[in-house]
């Protein structure tokens, strides 16, 4: 946690800013300044502080004696003092978060176990043809026999934007407006859907570069798009592993495992 928004926490659970500042040593105007952001001087001192007395990046490490509890900022609370219903809550979600590592754990373990036994069957088939396929990373399928069940393996590119996004978006909202006349309002709602940025500040970017099917011959929007292209970049691969099963219809439905995120 951000030393910070750590300090934030400390002022709503103390009550006061100025028992915080006390604490830490600090006049409750510059600890007004810190949480505001306008503090002028070294925050070093200050947010090591911080860490230090309620909890930050060690609190979880810290042993707790009998009869108490800590709280999410760091504080031993007597167990006494503490609510029946938040006791009820803390063994629930220590619980459920306790098996949840269990299957993650389970889950890394199955996909090293699919990723090794798919790629050594993958090369052991190449052998019959004295064919070197080494780690080359290429879409696999396998069917058993009777082709009930099918494996997947398939490689995606991760994408990610420059700051030429802007520019990007900029051009072809400039072409929109130029266009006003012409263009119906139907094909300006469809290409300000793809321009759409989300709360965190991110494009679509799949929707962003469908774009370039609109191939329109004006000397503006090629540099439009050609900004577009310029704007996304490759920053890494990812890895899937699917499983499906066959109906009895014939379709091919796929067994849930979320692997992407382990």
């Amino acid at each position: 946690m951000d030393w910070r928004e750590l300090l934030r926490k400390a002022i709503i659970a103390e009550g006061s800013q100025n028992k915080v500042a006390a604490k830490l040593g600090y006049s409750p105007a510059t600890i007004s300044m810190m949480v505001a952001g306008t503090y002028g001087g070294n925050v070093a001192a200050v947010a090591d502080k911080v860490m230090e007395i309620y909890g930050g990046k060690t609190m979880q490490n810290r042993e707790v004696p009998d009869g108490y509890m800590m709280n999410n900022l760091g504080h031993l609370v007597p167990i006494e003092a503490i609510k029946e219903i938040d006791l009820s809550r803390d063994g629930l979600v220590k619980e459920i978060a306790a098996r949840a590592k269990d299957v993650n754990a389970m889950l890394i373990e199955f996909k090293k176990d699919i990723a090794g036994d798919m790629q050594a069957f993958f090369e052991l088939s190449a052998e019959k043809y004295q064919a070197d396929v080494g780690e080359s990373k290429t879409f696999l399928e396998f069917f058993s026999f009777d082709g009930r069940y099918r494996l997947v393996r398939e490689f995606s590119e991760r994408l990610d934007t420059t700051e030429q996004v802007h520019a990007a978006i900029a051009l072809v909202k400039e072409c929109l407006r130029e266009w006003s006349e012409i263009a119906g309002p139907e094909l300006r709602a469809i290409v300000e859907k793809k321009l759409q940025v989300s709360k965190k500040g991110k494009i679509n970017i799949k929707e962003f570069l469908s774009l370039r099917t609109f191939n329109f011959d004006h000397p503006k929007w090629k540099k439009a798009m050609e900004a577009v292209s310029d704007s996304v970049v490759v920053v890494g691969t990812c890895t899937y592993y699917r499983v499906y099963e066959r109906d009895d219809e014939g379709h091919y439905h796929q067994i849930g495992l979320d692997f992407s995120g382990v």
